[in-house]
């Protein structure tokens, strides 16, 4: 009897996802979606986020994947039977750390549109800026020497140009016109940091036409939170 092993693989993914569980993350947009009252609905339980902020992601809730998907919760809204608004989180199957954007959509139940993406750390290295396009036009982006085309359908791209701490120039332009830029800059590299940099476009029309949110992680925070729930799991009880 043959075995499809890539077929295979994936069902072992999902029975992983369903049986264990997905550390999931959210983030807001914007300040105004960070003031809502909201709750992630994980089958019978629902978890209010609380202290959401659009340059930080939330701490990490673990959720089931599979068929039946957590649902976002609008605390401050209710639907036609007076329950808490609601829309479905749908987590691709083959992702293993999920970051919820929430992200304003009049259309949707909760006025709310999610966006998943992968956030697993152990692709997104130290040291990694991580692009993504959300402006709709191809670009180019330029760190020091090394370009890297952004797509224009939230493809992420990573950029990882090794080396310390130091400062670097970037330059941003439209792939078509590569000799005239829309932005340019002096960033600082961080060995020390994961960058996620979304590329949007800019509301003052007065300034460059593209602006950018970003959002980081810094390793000595990570590396303090991680001793510090191993204290935690060590501690005997009282």
């Amino acid at each position: 009897m043959k075995f499809h092993l890539p077929l295979l693989g994936s069902v072992f993914l999902f029975l992983s996802q369903s049986l264990h569980g997905l550390p999931l993350r959210v983030l807001a947009w914007d300040e105004t979606i960070a003031a809502r009252k909201l709750a992630i609905s994980n089958g019978k339980d629902a978890t209010e986020l609380k202290d959401l902020h659009p340059l930080s992601r939330s701490p990490k809730i673990n959720v089931t994947g599979g068929d039946t998907p957590p649902m976002l919760q609008a605390l401050d809204k209710t639907d036609a039977k007076g329950a808490p608004a609601s829309d479905p989180i749908r987590i691709p199957a083959n992702v293993t750390h999920p970051l919820a954007l929430l992200m304003p959509d009049p259309k949707a139940a909760t006025g709310i549109r999610t966006v998943v993406l992968e956030d697993d750390p152990a692709g997104f290295q130290w040291g990694t800026i991580r692009m993504i396009n959300a402006t709709g036009k191809e670009l180019l982006f330029k760190a020091e020497t090394k370009v890297s085309v952004l797509a224009a359908g939230w493809t992420p791209v990573d950029i990882s140009l090794g080396g310390k701490r130091r400062n670097m120039e970037v330059l941003l332009a439209l792939k078509e016109q590569p000799k005239q830029p829309l932005f340019s800059a002096i960033w600082e590299y961080r060995d020390d940091q994961r960058q996620l940099v979304f590329v949007i476009p800019n509301k003052d029309a007065g300034e460059s036409p593209v602006d950018f949110k970003v959002i980081l992680e810094d390793k000595a925070d990570e590396d303090a939170a991680k001793q510090n729930a191993a204290q935690q799991g060590g501690a005997k009880p009282n």
